[in-house]
């Protein structure tokens, strides 16, 4: 390559480069908000919530039932650590301990196995609105898992003609200040790196 030739292709690899560095800057004040996807409530067959040891899902989706947006909410039992005792979600609800203004016969629990990951939850709570005749679902987690779950949820839903709608309960972490909190700022780092993954495997379509 020609020395001109050569200068003009590094100097427009330094401008992108710059470019790419100044996108970056300028988008990561947003880096928490962005992973919220949250929609209005309406009425649906179901509301699913989403695992992950977390306190605010479950009662969330009661609230979510009580206002009358659905009567079945689709549950994912998961290992618990509380106190000292391990156990799970499925024999705390049993135990009268979890939600225990839940009526059995609203709740349907994805276990046997439990599933391992959000895609598998979005899947399995497709197969139980299809076996059921049903066709629509809010979907509940926390704010900072909601973009991530929106998008596999609608993927696997569209798959089998489903739809759904994030409703997730509310930001408890300041996600719009993520880098004050080293709490959230780790979320933030730890979803955006699931988030890319998701993308190359191409699990949002």
């Amino acid at each position: 390559m020609a020395p001109r030739a050569l200068r003009l292709t590094q100097l427009r690899l330094r401008i992108v480069l710059v470019l790419l560095l100044l996108g970056l800057i300028a988008w990561l004040p947003f880096a928490g908000s962005l992973l919220i996807a949250t929609e209005e409530p309406v009425a649906a067959d179901a509301i699913v919530v989403l695992a992950g040891n977390a306190p605010d899902r479950l009662p969330h989706a009661e609230d979510l039932r009580a206002a009358g947006f659905a009567n079945l909410v689709v549950v994912s039992n998961e290992r618990v650590h509380t106190h000292g005792l391990e156990t799970t979600w499925l024999a705390l609800y049993q135990a009268g301990i979890s939600a225990p203004n839940l009526p059995a016969d609203a709740v349907v629990v994805l276990d046997d196995p439990p599933p391992e990951s959000t895609i598998d939850e979005a899947r399995r709570a497709a197969d139980v609105l299809v076996s059921r005749g049903l066709h629509s679902a809010l979907v509940v987690t926390d704010a900072f898992h909601s973009r991530r779950a929106s998008l596999l949820f609608r993927a696997a839903f569209a798959h089998r003609g489903l739809t759904v709608r994030s409703t997730p309960a509310p930001d408890s972490l300041d996600l719009a200040h993520w880098w004050a909190h080293p709490l959230a700022a780790r979320r933030v780092v730890e979803e955006w790196t699931k988030f890319l993954y998701y993308l190359v495997q191409g699990a949002y379509w």
